[in-house]
């Protein structure tokens, strides 16, 4: 079915689309959750929120010492929390509990076949409340949405090119709420996979890297700065015990780049079933050295949960052996 068609046969909602490299599907249907629902962990979950309030506030902060930020802009971002998360989610910070959309269709497209491995792209198409404003909140569907380039520093380039908006279901929550009402798949119209090649895009080219992420960005440099910090700045985690928090955050920022580059290989959001996935495929690398990455997986839950079972010396010693595990999986020098 044709995306006109699908507009026609819905007029009760606006289209919205996602591309994604995977179609993920838990049991028979596709899952669309926001990033910091994706966890089943409630533990977990209280630990992204943490983060995420963390790091909010070092947004502002950082604004607030930033001179290319207007003071009318600034005044907005501190009084409205959303639009904190906006930005940590849109510059890809840390987990929210928002999902990034376009009403764009060649957008969404070229965000499916960015740095895709597969060459196989998927497009979801959502229908949604009409928006009404800036900060749409529909009371009925209890959606909000917002679109990044109303609400965005002048200083940031990235929703222009993007035409982005952000949607979230009112059931916000870092408690174990039913995981249904936070998954957007209830939203879904129709998915579209398509091959990366010249007979789907025709005439037409997509969007470079540097287009959808414009290199000149200040708001994209802030954001960095604070990404690369974020786990140093957990005081409830220190709170109460002699924890170095520079060595909680060291190992943080290394464990998360393994996370990462998990997720980069496997297109799969939970670690351990990514490593397993990694193993199976006789991926040697991972293979080898499974046993130790379950060890420190381990230790890093420890640290996030139980800080007050964790030494400096622990610490240490640790590090050293996630320096040496990244080196023997060709992500350290």
């Amino acid at each position: 079915m044709e995306i006109a068609e699908l507009s026609y046969k819905n007029p009760d909602v606006m289209l919205f689309y996602r591309g994604q490299n995977s179609n993920y599907i838990k049991k028979i249907y596709s899952t669309l959750y926001p990033s910091i629902y994706r966890s089943n962990n409630e533990k977990e979950l209280k630990f992204e929120f943490k983060l995420l309030e963390n790091s909010a506030n070092k947004l502002v902060e950082e604004l607030e010492y930033d001179n290319n930020v207007d003071v009318e802009e600034l005044k907005e971002i501190k009084k409205i929390k959303l639009l904190q998360y906006s930005i940590l989610q849109h510059y890809e910070v840390c987990k929210t509990p928002l999902l990034d959309l376009t009403q764009s269709l060649k957008v969404a497209c070229s965000f499916a076949i960015l740095d895709n491995k597969n060459n196989t792209g998927y497009i979801y198409v959502l229908g949604l409340p009409y928006i009404t404003g800036r900060i749409s909140v529909d009371s009925e569907d209890y959606i909000t949405n917002v679109r990044l380039l109303s609400i965005s520093c002048s200083s940031s380039k990235r929703p222009f090119f993007q035409e982005g908006y952000l949607v979230q279901t009112e059931f916000v929550s870092d408690t174990n709420i039913e995981k249904g009402e936070l998954d957007f798949n209830r939203r879904i119209v129709a998915i579209y996979e398509f091959e990366n090649n010249k007979k789907f895009w025709g005439s037409e080219n997509p969007i470079s890297k540097d287009d959808l992420y414009p290199p000149e960005d200040t708001m994209k440099n802030i954001c960095e700065r604070i990404k690369s910090k974020k786990y140093y700045s957990l005081d409830d985690i220190s709170n109460d015990i002699l924890i170095d928090k520079n060595l909680v955050g060291e190992f943080l920022t290394l464990w998360n780049k393994l996370e990462e580059e998990v997720r980069y290989k496997t297109d799969i959001n939970n670690f351990w079933k990514g490593i397993e996935l990694l193993a199976h495929r006789k991926d040697e690398l991972y293979e080898v050295n499974i046993q130790e990455i379950d060890r420190l997986r381990k230790f890093r839950n420890k640290v996030v949960h139980v800080t007050n079972r964790v030494s400096n010396k622990n610490l240490e010693v640790e590090i050293n052996s996630l320096k040496q595990l990244l080196k023997k999986l060709n992500m350290e020098k």
